[in-house]
């Protein structure tokens, strides 16, 4: 009999892991109210605060769009004060897109939102869940480390060395 940490032949315990990721990512995506930035500015934003900066073409790869959407997504989140594009430190030639501290702080405030909406839910799951999603949360963050990277490697996108510190 398969361990809960394992798979089963059908794939049924990872399947079903599968389709709990899928319902809070609808929840998290929920959470922001009408009107504020789309959930594809939202993303360009944290991958800048996590990764640092990049040039636009390999944005839109790592973010899966085209390079004139994230083009246009760069210039309006320019335009509002949130990110800019600066001279690679190390090639003057290449721009590089970073965020600015209105950026960062907009992450943070956005993190800082889902954290409290998430430990209400966590709360009101009884305390035998919320101390087994309480003991998940490092593997959960090598998880969501380890997709990054084999997003990074698939798309060939590497985060440029812009000598800017990413938030986490």
């Amino acid at each position: 009999m398969p361990s809960a940490t394992t798979s089963d032949a059908d794939g049924a315990p990872r399947a079903e892991l599968a389709a709990a990721l899928e319902d809070l990512l609808a929840w998290a995506r929920r959470l922001v109210p009408p009107g504020e930035l789309s959930l594809a500015s939202t993303a360009l934003l944290a991958r800048l605060a996590r990764s640092g900066g990049a040039g636009v073409s390999a944005l839109a790869v790592a973010e899966g769009v085209s390079q004139p959407a994230m083009s246009q997504m760069v210039a309006r989140l320019e335009r509002d004060g949130l990110l800019t594009r600066e001279r690679h430190p190390d090639d003057g030639r290449a721009l590089v897109v970073v965020l600015t501290e209105a950026g960062r702080e907009v992450v943070t405030q956005r993190r800082a939102q889902r954290a409290r909406a998430l430990s209400a839910l966590v709360d009101a799951a009884g305390p035998e869940d919320a101390a087994a999603l309480d003991g998940a949360t490092p593997a959960l963050v090598r998880l969501g480390r380890a997709a990054s990277t084999a997003q990074a490697s698939q798309t060939g996108h590497t985060t440029q060395n812009t000598g800017r510190t990413p938030l986490s």
